[in-house]
């Protein structure tokens, strides 16, 4: 089910800050699984190109999967890949254009632990496109995406959609619109357009809002001026984007001087950055973690935060003789022990999560605005989890780092000038 959003932060903005000091050593604990895994069997962990399917409303396309090396210990994230018009991508999954290559998208998201599905448009007629007949295009991709899950262990929690083109004006125009409820989180990063939707959307449930981010890259210069259909994808990312930040998606839009169209060898390196800022984080250390040093002129303090007790007082409890007045304590969450420590755009948190803990997740928002990035992870034991590259230099930051469905630290930092 989609996650409910902690409501919890402000209660805790008073809380004493408290310094760590030693040194953290532990033994890892085993993985456990998301608990948004679909369990799914039967489709091999390898890579296969141009294989057939034909969904149930009659259409048949083709789709590459690249599932080799992907862990099998633990529910996998999935990358939904949508080429633009034409497929050159798809056709050639090899080119450094944008799926091959050490760069490319599928490297970039195999070293991460997704499993990659580029798909081709079941549109067989002049240049082949996902926009046209888009509703039925996407219920073709809903089809694949349940015979996906039922063939691999995929955490419906972390499915990203990317597209270039009109493969990203399918995402936004077409398939989020309508199957929203396919998905429990990830993000989206779609490349060179991604517009208003043109079906009726279906309500987007207030757990995958918080939980999906959704990321726009559009050269300035993608202005229809510059092509030889004058679509100006500029605007379209700039509509797109405002309209999925007014129904309450946490939302950018990155626009590069100078860049039209021709995004070749951008997409694997952007989606990654994205990935890095968002998606658990899985990787085992290697090492111990030394808690935060004692600050000096160039490395900002670190601090953890006691929760408060909460107190409530019920109503007084009347009988026929003396009315009773009742006061009950509930215990506050217990704080756990971590080291942040922040870079010049990002932050670093190193924290021990005890067993039994579903998931953890590193919350960190904007002082003002509606800003915030996170990273999350569904294991045990001691865990790194970083935001990389999404905050601005010497700039003040709330964070929260949250245990399933409790706040157990929380407080700010400044990153680096």
């Amino acid at each position: 089910m989609p996650r409910a959003r902690l409501t919890a932060a402000t209660a805790l903005a008073a809380a004493a800050l408290a310094t760590l000091t030693g040194l953290v050593a532990i033994v890892v604990a085993p993985p456990i699984a998301s608990a948004e895994s679909t369990n799914g069997t039967g489709m091999a962990y390898s890579d296969r190109t141009f294989q057939p399917f034909t969904a149930s409303n009659g259409l048949s396309s083709k789709y590459h999967v690249y599932a080799a090396g992907i862990p099998q210990d633990h529910a996998a994230g999935l990358v939904l890949q949508f080429h633009g018009d034409g497929a050159y991508e798809f056709a050639n999954p090899t080119s450094s254009y944008s799926l091959g290559g050490p760069s490319g998208i599928v490297a970039q998201a195999r070293s991460r632990g997704y499993i990659t599905v580029p798909v081709r448009t079941p549109d067989s007629a002049g240049e082949i496109t996902w926009w046209e007949n888009g509703s039925a295009n996407a219920d073709f991709v809903a089809n694949l995406l349940d015979t996906l899950e039922t063939g691999y262990n995929i955490d419906t929690e972390d499915i990203w959609l990317v597209g270039y083109s009109g493969g990203s004006q399918f995402i936004t125009q077409f398939f989020l619109p309508k199957y929203s409820s396919k998905i429990d989180g990830g993000g989206t990063v779609v490349f060179g357009g991604g517009g208003v939707p043109r079906v009726s959307a279906q309500p987007f449930a207030g757990g995958l809002i918080a939980d999906l981010p959704m990321h726009w890259y559009t050269g300035a210069a993608d202005n229809g001026t510059n092509v030889s259909d004058g679509y100006n994808a500029v605007l379209d990312a700039q509509k797109g984007s405002a309209w999925y930040s007014a129904q309450g998606f946490t939302t950018d839009l990155e626009s590069p001087a100078g860049l039209g169209h021709n995004l070749s060898g951008t997409f694997g390196t952007v989606l990654a950055r994205h990935l890095d800022d968002h998606a658990p984080n899985n990787q085992v250390p290697t090492t111990t973690v030394a808690a935060t040093p004692e600050p000096t002129a160039t490395q900002p303090t670190t601090t953890t935060t006691s929760p408060p007790p909460i107190t409530t007082t019920t109503a007084p409890v009347t009988t026929t003789t003396t009315p009773v007045a009742t006061t009950t304590t509930t215990p506050p969450p217990a704080v756990w022990n971590y080291t942040l420590t922040p870079t010049r755009i990002g932050a670093n948190l190193v924290v021990t999560i005890p067993a039994g803990t579903s998931r953890t997740t590193f919350r960190v928002t904007a002082t003002q605005g509606p800003f915030y990035v996170y990273n999350y992870t569904t294991r045990t034991g001691l865990r790194t989890l970083s935001i990389v590259s999404s905050l601005a230099p010497d700039t003040t930051y709330n964070y929260t780092v949250e245990a399933d469905d409790e706040i157990v630290g929380s407080g700010s930092f400044r990153t680096l000038p």
